[in-house]
């Protein structure tokens, strides 16, 4: 069992609201990061699930006293580069929010169009190769019923030639 610490420090918050914002932006679960948080506080899974949920999440919906990600926030929209990571992907949250006509979003809109373009592509030459495998098997296999009546033509022509060699002898 861990040992327990009454009270909460403000660099115990800031290290559990770190950790759960980079776990959460690389895909990861809360769960994971609230056992990693776990670890380097020396609390409980539990006690760090609590204290996100009941005061970092609620000081951040109500401005109360600013949090990491409120500071963040605020930065975003001023002159002050982020300096830590929770401000760091705070930002990069909002970017898209505070700068809609951004050159970045138009690269990307345009990037995305032909993606879908190279899909649809993609799709058709699939499609076309299907008809054309198909096309060569029906090929080859008239290929191969009229090479077969060749050398059965060739074998009956042989056949004949033998019997009217007989038939001149």
């Amino acid at each position: 069992m861990k040992e327990r610490k009454d009270s909460w420090k403000p660099e115990d918050d800031q290290l559990l609201e770190e950790t759960v914002l980079e776990y959460t932006s690389n895909g990861d679960t809360k769960a994971s990061a609230f056992k990693k948080a776990s670890t380097e506080l020396g609390r409980t899974v539990s006690a760090c699930q609590y204290r996100w949920n009941t005061v970092i999440t609620k000081r951040a919906d109500d401005g109360s006293p600013k949090t990491l990600s409120n500071k963040a926030d605020s930065q975003t929209h001023g002159t002050v580069p982020p300096c830590n990571l929770a401000q760091v992907i705070n930002f990069l949250r909002n970017f898209a929010k505070t700068q809609p006509d951004s050159e970045q979003m138009r690269e990307n809109k345009r990037l995305h169009e032909d993606q879908v373009h190279l899909k649809l592509q993609n799709e058709q030459l699939t499609r076309r190769l299907k008809d054309k495998e198909a096309e060569f098997k029906n090929q080859l296999m008239q290929y191969e019923e009229m090479a077969s009546i060749l050398k059965e033509a060739d074998q009956l022509l042989k056949h004949e030639c033998k019997e009217e060699k007989r038939a001149v002898h």
